[in-house]
């Protein structure tokens, strides 16, 4: 997939650019002025971020504009920036066994470390087939641990894991009775991995279905189809440098509504911030017992 400028695409096309924002602005009756403006500041978000919408966008920079949200929206479509998502690929959660129960039902969240949610999705680019891992702390949204390898290997989860530990600690944050939530794939039942999870006090748990690891498989989503799918890096060199890249906007820049439109760092360093270490809000983790299809029944009639 490729990028242009709006210099780059008028010149590929054969005309100016006065003529391009000179249309955009006869069209929605807007000033070539702030066409101009919001041209600019978009292209840089899409750099940033090739997925965000529109709605993040004019949150992030709409208070520039002299036009209100519902018209610097339709202008920003007007402008080509919907939003195209790439084809989204099968996860990898499987059925069987499980080595661990699921400490997850009913379980009600006020706070950063309580609970922590992993995950791997498949990069695909040609017939090569690479492997990303994400950790992501539920309560804060934010990724706290992540990687891409060539291989689907326990030592590369348990890297990850090491990572995110590292991560928390240095900044002081406590993780004794964490609970680290993920499907059952059997690199999370590797000796090395328990020994990780156990010397740091930190309980395991496991669901069966993907919607059980929800925070998981929306990073998954976020970061792979959001970013890597698009930018596309062909290979894993390229594939790691993206993802730092991609990891880094999420966490530093993406606004959750949930966290009162402020980003993961944002919101993690505000309660760490805060010498009453006041609980924000509370996020309630329901996974529910899938229903049995019922029977159909013969009708007499």
């Amino acid at each position: 997939m490729y990028s242009f400028s709006v210099t780059q695409a008028c010149q590929r096309m054969g005309f100016s650019r006065q003529a391009y924002y000179r249309v955009a602005a006869e069209n929605s009756g807007v000033s070539d002025h702030v066409i101009r403006l919001a041209s600019s500041e978009l292209s840089k978000a899409r750099r940033r971020c090739p997925s965000k919408g529109c709605r993040s966008m004019y949150d992030d920079f709409g208070h520039h504009l002299p036009i209100g949200r519902d018209k610097s929206i339709e202008l920003f479509m007007d402008m080509g920036y919907r939003v195209r998502y790439p084809k989204r690929y099968g996860r990898a959660t499987q059925s069987g066994t499980r080595e661990f129960p699921n400490l997850l039902l009913e379980k009600n969240v006020n706070g950063l470390n309580q609970v922590w949610q992993a995950d791997m999705a498949h990069y695909l680019y040609g017939n090569t087939k690479l492997y990303t891992i994400y950790i992501t702390d539920v309560y804060s949204q934010e990724v706290v641990g992540y990687g891409a390898y060539s291989t689907n290997l326990a030592i590369n989860y348990a890297e990850v894991m090491s990572q995110a530990i590292r991560r928390a600690k240095s900044t002081g944050q406590n993780l004794k009775g964490l609970i680290h939530h993920s499907d059952g794939g059997k690199q999370y039942e590797s000796v090395l991995y328990k020994s990780l999870c156990s010397r740091h006090e930190i309980k395991q748990s496991m669901c069966m279905y993907s919607y059980e690891n929800p925070y998981a498989e929306k990073t998954n989503d976020l970061i792979n189809n959001g970013y890597l799918n698009i930018w596309r890096p062909k290979s894993l060199k390229e594939l790691k440098v993206c993802q730092v890249k991609a990891v880094k906007d999420h966490n530093g820049r993406r606004r959750k509504r949930a966290l009162q439109k402020l980003s993961p760092v944002q919101f993690r360093n505000q309660i760490l911030n805060d010498q009453q270490n006041t609980p924000t809000y509370t996020l309630e983790l329901k996974p529910r017992t899938p229903e049995q299809p019922r029977k159909r029944t013969k009708s007499n009639s």
